[in-house]
């Protein structure tokens, strides 16, 4: 799956949010207009700020894949409550919530 405007999920080279809900990480990186949404509970290469974290083993690490990916139309990539939102929305829209 590919989308214009979406960092590659691997990459781990820009700045980014997550949150891990609903049994999938959801990944906004600085500069993408999409989120994207990977199922199970996702780290890449490299992590430097981390506020709080809690992960539910299994962690998966290295390339997962890409499950949907959640346009960002508005607001800023480090808005974690803006995240938290479209995660939510997206998990009623698709039964998973």
């Amino acid at each position: 799956m590919s989308f214009k405007g979406l960092t590659h999920p691997y990459d781990g080279s820009r700045a980014c949010s997550r949150i891990y809900l609903f049994g999938h990480t959801f990944r906004w990186a600085k500069g993408d207009r999409y989120v994207a949404v990977m199922r199970g509970t996702c780290v890449e290469q490299r992590r430097f700020l981390i506020i709080e974290d809690r992960l539910r083993p299994p962690v998966l690490e290295g390339p997962q894949p890409l499950v949907d990916a959640i346009p960002a139309t508005h607001g800023d990539w480090s808005d974690t409550d803006l995240l938290r939102s479209m995660a939510e929305n997206w998990a009623r829209r698709c039964g998973r919530a």
